[in-house]
């Protein structure tokens, strides 16, 4: 009969597990394990300043996106098996050197920063390091680059990802991974050491299986705007069949998901010689099925069909605004093909509107349907030459693009028409075009899905459209909305901003094509009514006066404010991020949270704290060149190394851990 203390010696760092049955014992004794028989489990960098070196990835120049420059990070993450989209990018310009001068100057070394570099970029499998949920494994794609949070399982075999991934996966390889995590953190050692059996060759059904799951899901994602895949999908019927769509899809994933796990559990059963079945997870229902936890599950059914309809509405506004391309709404085939789980992310969105570069569109530069006909796929373009039309004249896209970003909410006067620009007018555009005579019932079966009387309540109010669209846009602790809503201070005129196509004169273009314009339209209202009242019109009129003059009063302060940030001077510079980009601005936002966090970040800027921001030092170039002096990740930012007067010395290498 076997011992219990050998066997508790003979496991990984000696775990105390009494409980466990004597053929599990001797598994988890067995020599044979992850690594370094299969694969291996690395834990990647940290960078010490997220906010500094972290965003998110509709944040940044599309065109910086890549090796080199802005790269995808996998860094943990919700718990979610299979697939998860790696949705944030680590500024790695210039081979990282900004983020070493930061941990040199700190620590004297930059090792943690490359931490594990030899394994970045492989594809894989990634899971979250810590989560109260459980441990969950998702797909690598190739080219992320790995953090600390977010340690990756890479194959060093002829044993696939896909296989590891689903092998992982599994309920008793979870178990074991779970059983041994201290405070459920599941540190790379548990994984490694994790008991291997050879099975990989008679598991070619499951690993097909696998990746066809991985696909489902990642095609479920990419029907939000969000996601790094996205298309949009919107059926030709209504409004309520494309959330019913959307739905379908979800659930064919789920499904598919479900179904691939339960295959998984009985393969690795038998392969390990274990009934799993009756093994606790830290995800098991039974640990979610308290009162609160059910609560919290009706409350996000209910709301799941409110948050589909505002991602619709915002993928409206953003046919608008020319990014993404209406064309693939109307006929799937002008999609290009996404990805593989394990092939690199694109750089676009697949429902990205381009130019033949393959990045966002310009003026005179979208691509033709001939040429999207030709894409094989979102990461490669046509040959060059083989398309004989690559482009189009804008006159021939099917809507009218607003390339200067800016949508004003102006209904017009006394039942006059709406502007031109207006934000309704324009949303309502797009809806003629795809639902053509069913538009109207479209958008009202879109109001009352969204608690609303009418499309314009929803983008006035900052509870409405902006708010939606700050919840979908805000991940890892980063807030990052890219539709602005500008507003006087009561709210009766509004502009909305596009984040990519702000600049130095747009603010300026706010005030001279549509504020001052509006003032004009209100100053000659005042001097009709004052008129008329004068010459004994009727006292009703008076009270509309007194709101008219109010009301340019207002027109006034916000022309003055958007003139005095304009003045700053600003200069936007995506790089900075959303937040730091908009905070001059916090003045003119409405949304509570939003305004007050935009508030303190604009003071930080204010008191220096920001002053690797390209907008700080375009505000305050002196102070920002003196500290360039002292600190050398600063000069590197600002790409002023001349400046630096202090120590180019080596960073110290790590000592190696004594042996023996």
């Amino acid at each position: 009969m076997i011992k219990k203390r050998q066997l508790i010696a003979d496991l990984p760092d000696g775990k105390l597990l009494y409980s466990l049955p004597i053929r599990v014992h001797k598994l988890l004794g067995d020599n044979h394990v992850l690594e370094p028989d299969v694969a291996t489990v690395r834990q990647g960098m940290g960078t010490f300043n997220d906010f500094r070196f972290l965003r998110l990835r509709h944040e940044v120049p599309v065109s910086e996106i890549g090796r080199n420059g802005w790269e995808p990070l996998a860094k943990g993450g919700a718990f979610s098996f299979y697939y998860s989209d790696i949705h944030l990018l680590l500024n790695w310009q210039n081979d990282g050197a900004e983020l070493s001068a930061v941990n040199i100057a700190h620590n004297g070394q930059d090792a943690q920063v490359r931490q594990a570099s030899e394994y970045w970029r492989r594809s894989g499998s990634t899971y979250s390091k810590r989560s109260q949920k459980g441990f969950s494994a998702r797909a690598l794609p190739a080219e992320c680059i790995i953090a600390g949070k977010g340690p990756a399982i890479l194959s060093q075999s002829d044993v696939s990802a896909a296989y590891l991934l689903g092998w992982v996966n599994s309920r008793f390889i979870r178990w074991i991974i779970e059983t041994q995590a201290n405070d459920h953190e599941y540190n790379t050692g548990i994984v490694k050491k994790v008991p291997w059996i050879e099975g990989f060759s008679s598991g070619n059904e499951l690993v097909d299986l696998t990746i066809e799951t991985v696909q489902k899901l990642q095609f479920a994602g990419a029907i939000n705007d969000t996601n790094s895949c996205f298309i949009p999908i919107l059926s030709a019927d209504s409004f309520k069949e494309s959330l019913e769509q959307w739905n379908r899809v979800n659930q064919d994933a789920e499904s598919a998901l479900s179904s691939v796990m339960a295959d998984w559990d009985t393969f690795i059963d038998q392969l390990y010689g274990v009934d799993s079945s009756s093994l606790q997870l830290d995800n098991q229902d039974e640990d979610s099925s308290s009162q609160e936890e059910d609560e919290e599950q009706e409350v996000e059914s209910s709301t799941v069909r409110s948050e589909s309809a505002g991602n619709a509405i915002g993928i409206m506004v953003g046919f608008v605004f020319g990014r993404w391309d209406l064309r693939l709404a109307f006929d799937r085939s002008f999609a290009p093909k996404l990805p593989g789980p394990l092939d690199p992310l694109p750089v676009c969105p697949p429902g990205t509107l381009v130019g033949p570069d393959g990045l966002p569109a310009e003026p005179g530069r979208i691509v033709s349907e001939e040429w999207l006909r030709a894409r094989p796929d979102a990461n490669t373009f046509p040959p060059e030459g083989s398309v004989k039309k690559p482009t189009i004249p804008d006159s021939n896209y099917p809507l009218r693009i607003s390339w200067d970003g800016v949508l004003v909410d102006d209904p017009g006067f006394n039942s006059g028409q709406p502007h031109r620009d207006d934000i309704v007018r324009r949303v309502r555009e797009a809806l003629d075009l795809l639902w053509k005579d069913k538009a109207h019932e479209i958008e009202q079966e879109a109001c009352d899905i969204l608690g609303v009387t009418e499309l314009r309540d929803y983008f006035r109010k900052p509870a409405g459209f902006f708010q939606d669209h700050l919840k979908r846009y805000s991940k890892s602790r980063r807030k990052a909305p890219i539709y602005w809503l500008l507003s006087t201070g009561s709210g009766a005129y509004t502009l909305w901003l596009y984040y990519h196509r702000l600049t130095d004169q747009t603010l300026y273009a706010c005030v001279n094509d549509y504020l001052i314009p509006k003032l004009d339209d209100v100053s000659k209202d005042i001097k009709r009514l004052q008129a008329d009242l004068a010459e004994g019109g009727p006292a009703q009129k008076r009270q509309r006066l007194e709101d008219l003059v109010d009301f340019e009063q207002e027109l006034r302060d916000f022309r003055d404010e958007l003139l005095r940030v304009a003045e700053l001077p600003y200069k936007p510079d995506l790089n900075d991020g959303v937040m730091i980009t908009a905070s001059p601005l916090w003045k003119l936002f409405r949304h509570n949270q939003w305004r007050k966090d935009l508030e303190a970040c604009w003071h930080n800027l204010e008191a220096g704290e920001y002053d690797w921001a390209h907008l700080a030092y375009a505000i305050w170039p002196e102070r920002v060149r003196e500290k360039c002096k002292v600190d050398r990740s600063i000069a590197i930012a600002h790409d002023l190394e001349e400046l630096y007067q202090g120590d180019l010395a080596e960073p110290r290498k790590r000592r190696k851990k004594a042996t023996g």
